[in-house]
Order: C-alpha cells, then sequence, then structure tokens
C-alpha cells in the first residue's frame, strides 16, 4: 500500500493559483563567513493525480545523517520527485491539496490516495482544512495543528472550499 500516490509522470503545468514559495540556502562566503547562497523562487514543484491545482514543493532531500554542510549545497533534488524520504534522510516539503472535487472524479483515485510511507512524518497545517483519513478513525485539522504521523496508512481529504497549505517533513523509518 506505500507510495500509491500517483504523482504526475506527463508534463502538466501547475496551476498559476498554486503557491510559489521563497527558498534560501545558507553557506560560507570565501572568507568562511555565514552568508546567503541561493535565494531564490523553489523550481521543484510537482503535480498530482494530474490535477494542475494538487502539488507539491520540494525544497530540500538528504541521503543521510549527518548531513555533511561543508561546500557547494546539494539539495537532493535533481532526480524524479519521490513521496517517502530515503531510508536514512529526510525530505521537507509543502502540499497544497485543493478540494477534493477538484480531483476526486469517482474513477477510484480516491482509493489509491491511501497510502503508507516508511517513514515517521511531521506535519503541520499552514493555511485552510484537511481531514487525516486513517484505516479506523479520521480528524480535522485546521491552520496551527500538528499530525505525527507514524508509517500508518492514512489519506488526506480537503471536505472544504478551499485549498489547503500543509508542510511535511519526512523522516526515513518503518512503515507498519
Amino acid at each position: 500500500m506505500s507510495e500509491n500516490i500517483p504523482l504526475s509522470e506527463r508534463p502538466i503545468a501547475v496551476a498559476p493559483s498554486v503557491q510559489r514559495f521563497r527558498r534560501l540556502v545558507t553557506g560560507l562566503d570565501d572568507d568562511g563567513r555565514s552568508t546567503v547562497v541561493s535565494d531564490e523562487t523553489c523550481a521543484h514543484v510537482q503535480v498530482i493525480a494530474d490535477t494542475p491545482t494538487f502539488a507539491m514543493t520540494d525544497f530540500w532531500r538528504h541521503e543521510k545523517v549527518p548531513v555533511e554542510n561543508a561546500g557547494a549545497f546539494d539539495d537532493g533534488l535533481g532526480g524524479p520527485a519521490e513521496i517517502s524520504p530515503p531510508p536514512s534522510g529526510s525530505v521537507f516539503r509543502i502540499v497544497e491539496f485543493p478540494p477534493d472535487r477538484e480531483w476526486d472524479d469517482g474513477s477510484g483515485l480516491r482509493s489509491r490516495m491511501t497510502h503508507s510511507t516508511a517513514s515517521l512524518d511531521y506535519a503541520l497545517v499552514l493555511r485552510g482544512s484537511i481531514w487525516s483519513v486513517l484505516d479506523a478513525d479520521e480528524r480535522e485539522l485546521t491552520a496551527g495543528d500538528v499530525l505525527i504521523q507514524r508509517g500508518t496508512s492514512h489519506l488526506w481529504s480537503n471536505r472544504s472550499d478551499e485549498p489547503c497549505l500543509v508542510a511535511f517533513v519526512l523522516v526515513g523509518g518503518t512503515a507498519v
């Protein structure tokens, strides 16, 4: 059941309404002083379920801890997007969930959205509301709420009329 989320494999333009994020990365200058080495709009945006208003923005991915911070930065995002983090690493992302009615066409896509990842996930609702739907329970989360997802089967459902933004940090672990 892991990684069922249908990331769009064909090139689909992200809707202009999807929030874009500025990403700043620090490092050292030639004199060894801390400075901003990158300041730009994050380009790592992936459409989900072939729906231009359903998108995830990945900000950083690393393969293992401890993280090596010396030298030029490598955000780990050069390859295809993946839902799960590396087994010994993590990924930081924000997902913009449109209202369910914009992507759930009744064709069984919703059941394919149920998934588990081999990870410990920290989810923080930034804007809007979203339902965490588990096998035997479901709860509504609103802006400011935090969910700790421990490798269990779940899906997300936006039952409102507005997009919902959720920040996630996924740390490599096990599924249950």
